[in-house]
């Protein structure tokens, strides 16, 4: 039996582990964004998917990612192409 894989961040990670976080965040809206948040006391957040660390940067891979107001979610952008924006 062999695994499926996708890469994420240029870490290998099992399509199986991903899978359900990908069908959850298929199901809302995101809207590209600058973090921070709308919190006053948190520093970062991470992708719903990955758990990619987005916080408050200069470097776009940090400092931007895909926001979901409903639930206050984040995405990175590398997930949210791939798997959301990809059909």
């Amino acid at each position: 039996m062999s695994n499926t894989y996708v890469t994420i961040h240029g870490s290998e990670w099992k399509k199986e582990d991903v899978d359900e976080p990908v069908t959850w965040a298929k199901t809302k809206q995101w809207v590209k964004e600058s973090w921070p948040s709308d919190a006053d006391n948190w520093d970062h957040d991470h992708c719903q998917v990955c758990w990619w660390k987005l916080h408050k940067s200069d470097d776009p891979e940090h400092g931007i990612g895909y926001h979901n107001h409903e639930n206050n979610n984040w995405l990175c952008t590398e997930c949210h192409e791939q798997f959301v924006v990809q059909p």
